[in-house]
């Protein structure tokens, strides 16, 4: 049986905080208050989040620059 893949939708419902704010954590940003970061620190330890490789690898999209 295949397992099922934790997303940072998964991680953010279950911490009760944003997507965003899960981003922040994982992403080191600084501009997280210490017990919100511990409690999403906690539950992707608790769910074993990974964050997808592909999916940061993507470039951002940017709207087509006018000549």
């Amino acid at each position: 049986m295949e397992k099922q893949t934790i997303t940072i939708y998964d991680v953010a419902r279950e911490a009760s905080v944003s997507m965003a704010t899960v981003s922040r954590v994982v992403n080191g940003n600084p501009n997280v208050k210490p017990a919100t970061r511990k409690k999403v620190l906690e539950v992707i330890d608790r769910l074993d989040y990974r964050p997808n490789a592909v999916a940061r690898a993507l470039p951002a999209r940017r709207q087509p620059q006018s000549v």
